[in-house]
């Protein structure tokens, strides 16, 4: 029996209407989709779990990365209930925190220096309450606006995945990440690959073009997936392995072929895609 499509979506294609339109069909969409925090829906999501899923027994690792999941049942409308993913990457939120703060410090010194530029600039309004004082030094008194910097913080580290099929709080996340993938793939071959625009004026020139691109595709994300899995993007992007590896030299000597010793970072590279150094 043919499996039906999972269609996996971004917060980006989020709306009421087009998740009643996917649940309405005559054969409903089996869908995967993110929810943005404009949604009243996402939020009450993430409010219901945010005093208990920061437990152990709520924690979920996928590879290297530990983060906390709550999957629950939830009536979307009266017709139809969805399996709701609630994530919290304490990590990631902690992160975000650190940069708003350092970010919100500097405004604040920089403000204190000059209270007069910092009192024009709607950045610093933002941010910091700036009134004229009698009592201080520079003339100006300047405070943070703790609710505006909680309400940026509110949602640091959350996530809300909705969909009408996938049960499994670590498969749906699995499942909704491998859409970057995806996406990376046809960046490349937009850019990387120059397929962006295919400039050609025959059907047989187009066909050949796309598919010494689709190979060409094939490959580039083996690449990226063996730096990926090595941690070779440490090092180097792509672009530079392959100079890396084109600098390979190799010299003819009364009929015999020798080649040039490896360096440091071409053995790394020989190394990490498993392939026997050349001799």
């Amino acid at each position: 029996m043919k499996k039906k499509t999972l269609v996996v979506m971004d917060k980006g294609f989020f709306s009421t209407r087009n998740v009643n339109a996917m649940l309405n069909r005559p054969e409903p969409t089996r869908f995967v989709i993110a929810m943005p925090f404009t949604s009243k829906f996402a939020q009450r999501m993430v409010d219901s779990e945010r005093k208990d899923i920061d437990c152990l027994d709520k924690t979920l690792v996928i590879g290297e990365q530990s983060l906390r999941a709550v999957t629950k049942k939830r009536a979307w409308n009266k017709d139809h209930q969805l399996y709701t993913h609630v994530y919290y990457d304490a990590m990631k939120g902690a992160k975000i925190r650190e940069e708003l703060y350092a970010y919100v410090a500097a405004l604040r010194e920089q403000a204190e220096a000059d209270p007069i530029v910092a009192q024009a600039d709607e950045e610093f309004l933002k941010y910091l309450i700036i009134r004229k004082s009698e009592q201080a030094s520079t003339g100006y008194t300047i405070n943070i606006r703790e609710e505006v910097v909680a309400q940026k913080l509110r949602n640091a580290g959350w996530l809300v995945v909705l969909s009408n099929d996938v049960v499994d709080a670590k498969q749906a996340l699995v499942i909704y990440r491998q859409k970057d993938v995806v996406e990376k793939g046809f960046w490349r071959l937009k850019t990387q690959l120059d397929l962006g625009r295919l400039r050609v004026h025959r059907d047989d020139s187009m066909q050949n073009k796309l598919f010494i691109g689709f190979i060409a595709l094939i490959l580039m994300s083996y690449l990226h997936a063996v730096m990926s899995e090595k941690a070779l993007y440490k090092k180097m992007t792509i672009k530079k392995m392959i100079m890396t590896l084109s600098k390979l030299k190799i010299q003819n000597i009364n009929g015999s072929v020798i080649l040039f010793p490896l360096t440091k970072e071409q053995k790394i590279i020989y190394n990490a895609f498993s392939v026997h150094e050349p001799v």
